[in-house]
């Protein structure tokens, strides 16, 4: 056989192994959640080195522990790059020894992971709230960057000139085998799972096999002189100091919905007190066509002395949720010892999360249906402790979290905080968010409408054990839908509402998986002390008996 046929023999069994190891793992612990990273662990860079630091930012649990993991993934990382390059060097070209490989590709290894650490820790972020433009936040640099960094660890000076058209090629299919290698481990059964991880893995090392050709052998590289790679991770950092407004945009529907839930009554005959709860950064100025029946706001400052809903401002929807349902008690009784009607509530976004721990905990007898709407799923997947822990799951990314958000609000006039009181319930109470906001409350009708956008933030498999209707749309953008209105009308009025989930969502889950970060089991955390509690990020767990 000749040379260069054993070593892309060698290249693509070295590409499929780590796949299908880490593939195996995740089979036999049941940990399905995470069963759409495994192609990567032999991708391309800078895809792998993606894949590396979401898991040392999860899976750490002292600055100790943080401090060998990182070096010690970029130094594998880095040997490992090396022994791939040299397999997939062309024959065309006088290739380095494995000292220098080594050299260049640790130090690129660094470099690379360092590049990347901003965007993954925006995954942890969108792990622990499942909001979709978080997720963007961390997809759309990672696509810019990974065409420029195609050539580090191969060639000197990578980080200047131009890529060819072929490494932008290769780099953008790499990230395409990579979604659909998700998709394919997630969709067949638990028997090929492992096959299917290692048959991404060969075209991980088909791939990287044409971008060393790619990297290797052009004469010339255009702008050879230009540091183009800084200048391109500067342009992909900027965007960051304006993610208040960009969050901004993406909550101001969840919070202007109240025009389109008034005309909830031409839609069916309510008979109801219907309570409608706004979600993050809403407002509300005290209108008085807006605290009586049939649609009620919510306020997050709770009612005056006549029971009506007080005004609000967004910074008091970032109060922990506990705090909100509390509020939402005294509201619920308000209203119905007031007007002797059922109640019904209809939570959006945030104010969904307020509903469901207000059903669970608190809820009066009066409520007997609910309606969640774009609300996040499966949130609190990850972990950080409060700033003033000296350990815990997690601690060197709270403390990034911090700094990143501390230096990314500054002039923001509404500054996002990772320890502000909202964030910290999420985290504080994630066995119940992530477990139990799709299952049924006894002597409640409830439902849940979702947009198909927060299918990218969600793991394979909703598990969902009430009524879900996928609605194609926005976070909170539904409910300027009128068939979305209609549907609300049906639930609260008895109608029977049928669930409805869209091929295309389940295959979104299956898809973005791929670029999630991995959930901290809740059984490894002792802050959540839930060591007896069945687990979603593992096998298909039942709901918890009503």
């Amino acid at each position: 056989m000749r040379p260069e046929r054993v070593r892309l023999l060698w290249l693509l069994v070295l590409t499929a192994v780590p796949a299908a190891v880490v593939a195996g793992v995740l089979v036999a612990v049941n940990f399905t959640s995470a069963f759409g990273l495994a192609p990567q662990a032999s991708a391309i860079s800078p895809y792998a080195s993606f894949f590396d630091l979401r898991w040392v930012l999860v899976y750490h649990n002292s600055w100790a522990m943080f401090a060998v993991l990182l070096p010690g993934v970029i130094v594998l990382r880095g040997l490992f790059a090396a022994v791939l390059i040299a397999l997939a060097w062309p024959a065309e070209r006088p290739r380095p020894s494995f000292r220098q490989l080594s050299r260049r590709n640790l130090v690129y290894s660094a470099v690379a992971h360092l590049i990347l650490l901003p965007w993954a820790a925006m995954a942890v972020v969108a792990a622990d709230v499942s909001l979709a433009w978080f997720e963007f936040m961390e997809l759309v640099p990672l696509l810019i960057l990974a065409p420029w960094l195609q050539r580090g660890g191969i060639v000197p000076g990578w980080w200047r000139g131009l890529p060819s058209a072929g490494l932008v090629g290769w780099s953008l299919l790499n990230f395409v085998t990579l979604t659909l290698g998700a998709a394919l481990v997630w969709s067949v059964p638990d028997v090929w799972t492992v096959p299917a991880a290692a048959a991404t893995g060969v075209a991980n090392g088909l791939l990287w096999q044409r971008k060393v050709r790619a990297a290797v052998l052009p004469e010339r590289v255009r702008w050879a002189r230009v540091p183009v790679v800084p200048l391109v991770v500067a342009v992909t950092l900027a965007p960051l100091f304006f993610i208040d407004e960009i969050e901004a945009a993406g909550t101001r529907g969840a919070g202007q919905a109240t025009e389109p839930i008034a005309r909830l009554s031409d839609f069916g005959d309510i008979r109801h007190t219907v309570i409608f709860l706004g979600g993050y950064n809403s407002d509300y100025h005290g209108e008085p066509e807006k605290a009586e029946p049939p649609v009620v706001r919510f306020s997050y400052r709770g009612t005056d002395e006549q029971g009506r809903p007080m005004p609000y401002l967004p910074v008091d929807t970032h109060q922990p949720v506990p705090t909100s349902a509390h509020l939402l008690a005294k509201q619920v009784k308000q209203l119905h010892t007031r007007t002797g009607r059922p109640v019904a509530l209809v939570g959006q976004s945030e104010g969904a999360l307020i509903v469901r721990y207000y059903l669970e905990r608190m809820r009066h007898p009066a409520v007997d249906s609910a309606v969640l709407i774009s609300h996040v799923v499966r949130a609190g997947r990850v972990y950080y402790p409060p700033p003033q822990a000296s350990t815990g799951w997690g601690i060197a990314t709270g403390w990034q979290l911090r700094g990143m958000f501390a230096l990314i609000g500054v002039g923001a006039r509404l500054r996002d905080d990772p320890d502000e009181p909202f964030f910290r319930s999420l985290l504080d109470e994630a066995p119940f968010y992530r477990n139990e906001m799709l299952c049924p409350v006894q002597g409640v009708r409830l439902i849940a409408i979702l947009p198909l956008s927060n299918a990218i933030t969600v793991p394979a498999e909703l598990n969902a054990e009430i009524p879900v209707v996928e609605v194609v749309g926005f976070h909170g953008q539904l409910l300027h839908q009128p068939h979305v209105l209609a549907l609300l009308a049906d639930h609260i009025t008895g109608k029977p509402v049928h669930p409805d989930i869209r091929w295309e969502y389940s295959a979104l889950e299956w898809a973005a998986g791929a670029w999630q970060a991995p959930p901290l089991p809740l059984a490894l955390n002792p802050a959540w002390h839930a060591e007896n509690q069945p687990d979603r990020a593992f096998r298909r767990q039942p709901c918890p008996p009503t």
